[in-house]
């Protein structure tokens, strides 16, 4: 099936992005909520066709400690944990 796809995805050049983005939200001087979305995106012809935003989880920066706390009864997303961890952690 996965050639298949990969064939079609050649044919009309479609092309599939997905990443993780966080958006962080300043609660007072030492809470920070840190909101995670994966966003997939689809570009068939060079030209974007769909976009699909889920929310993932969110980390909860409060007295120097962090939280995961997993939206829509989701186990831990490691990659959005490592997402954090290089875009905010560094």
């Amino acid at each position: 099936m996965d050639n298949f796809k990969q064939a079609i995805n050649d044919i009309f050049e479609i092309e599939e992005i997905d990443e993780i983005l966080l958006k962080p939200v300043e609660i007072s001087p030492d809470k920070t909520v840190y909101f995670a979305f994966c966003e997939s995106q689809k570009i068939m012809f060079d030209r974007l066709t769909s976009v699909d935003l889920k929310p993932i989880c969110f980390i909860l920066k409060m007295g120097g400690e962090y939280h995961y706390c997993p939206l829509n009864d989701e186990e831990i997303n490691e990659k959005a944990v490592e997402e954090f961890v290089l875009k905010i952690m560094k």
